[in-house]
């Protein structure tokens, strides 16, 4: 009974040490690898008067076996003329392989001398200098970027100081007094800061220029940021100097130029050019915005008016009395009568109370 006890206890431990071995194998190859980059590193740090950090081996073929070499490493340059390559070698196996390498010089970088909250205006005394052994995408290599940009997120001290922490900054402005409704802002009025732009809104971003014509939409409270909701912006629109009725046409007499607060139409009339050949489709009254929904293009030329026509041109340019037979707007043709000849003639009105010949 003894013996096949024995028998059984020894085949077990065979297949359990063999199920163990590849395991074993692979760890043992893993702590090779790891002891050549290792050694291979510092060797072409000291080679080359360097940090080892600076040092990247490039990746080898994993079908690549890596003995267990007792003694260190043999490392060496197998090339005079190129130090991206090195012979590895394991002296007491005459096991050899040539393996790529990359010597990275230190690049200039900063880190925060503190922790910053997100919003903080960066200041090339918030940071200093230091160097950095391997490239790191995004980091900022100069101080120029610094001063016109704010935090986009807190940053913790001795942090490395990269572009994706840096947001653009734009100018809001906040009120230095008390502000009633109808009461002209000036600059003296507003104190200008530098604001993270991720940190703003649209209507609170805008020149300063506006403030130049602009009154407080309605009572404002000091150290409040100023938004474009906050003001009435002064225009110059035409406007009625007197009261229109339907039908009345636009001259120089009944309308002005004016400031006007507020938002304004987008069709309200902005400029006086044109105004006379315009009439008002319903009444207006004296100071009303007026805009070009209120209006219609005017008759030039009204049925029974007496008109001025020109035939001809230059020197031989002849004006003769007619009367309009219809009525006629710029540029439209109408019928005229000769009343010394009862001739009718075609002619194209040319303004109020003219025509041309065609």
């Amino acid at each position: 009974m003894l013996k096949p006890l024995l028998i059984l206890s020894w085949l077990l431990f065979g297949v359990f040490t063999q199920a163990q071995s590849p395991v074993q194998s692979g760890v043992t190859l893993s702590i090779n690898k790891q002891s050549l980059i290792t050694q291979a590193k510092a060797w072409v740090a000291k080679e080359e008067q360097t940090k080892p950090g600076q040092i990247e081996i490039a990746a080898m073929d994993r079908r690549l076996r890596i003995p267990d070499c007792e003694e260190a490493f043999v490392v060496s340059f197998p090339y005079r003329s190129s130090k991206q390559t090195i012979r590895v070698q394991c002296a007491e196996s005459d096991w050899q392989a040539f393996v790529g390498v990359k010597i990275h010089a230190d690049l200039r970088a900063f880190t925060f001398i503190k922790d910053f909250p997100a919003g903080h205006l960066v200041k090339p005394s918030d940071v200093q200098e230091t160097a950095v052994s391997r490239p790191v995408t995004g980091l900022i290599e100069s101080l120029e970027y610094l001063g016109r940009q704010s935090l986009a997120s807190a940053v913790s001290r001795g942090q490395l100081v990269s572009k994706r922490h840096l947001v653009e900054n734009t100018t809001l402005f906040k009120l230095r007094r008390d502000i009633l409704a109808g009461e002209a802002i000036s600059r003296d009025d507003v104190a200008a800061e530098a604001i993270a732009i991720n940190r703003t809104s649209d209507n609170q971003r805008f020149s300063g220029r506006l403030l130049e014509s602009a009154i407080a939409a309605h009572d404002l409270r000091e150290g409040q940021i100023l938004s474009r909701q906050h003001l009435r912006i002064k225009r110059r629109v035409m406007m009625s100097s007197t009261t229109l009725t339907r039908g009345q046409k636009l001259n120089g007499s009944n309308t002005a130029m004016q400031d006007y607060y507020g938002k304004l139409p987008e069709d309200a009339l902005v400029s006086p050019i044109g105004i006379e050949r315009m009439e008002v489709i319903r009444t207006i009254r004296t100071g009303q915005l007026l805009r070009a929904s209120d209006l219609k293009s005017a008759a030039m030329i009204n049925k029974g008016d007496t008109v001025k026509l020109q035939v001809g041109g230059g020197m031989l340019t002849i004006s003769v009395s007619m009367i309009a037979l219809e009525t006629g707007m710029l540029d439209q043709q109408v019928t005229l009568l000769n009343p010394d000849s009862n001739e009718k003639v075609r002619a194209i009105v040319s303004g109020p109370g003219r025509a041309k010949g065609l």
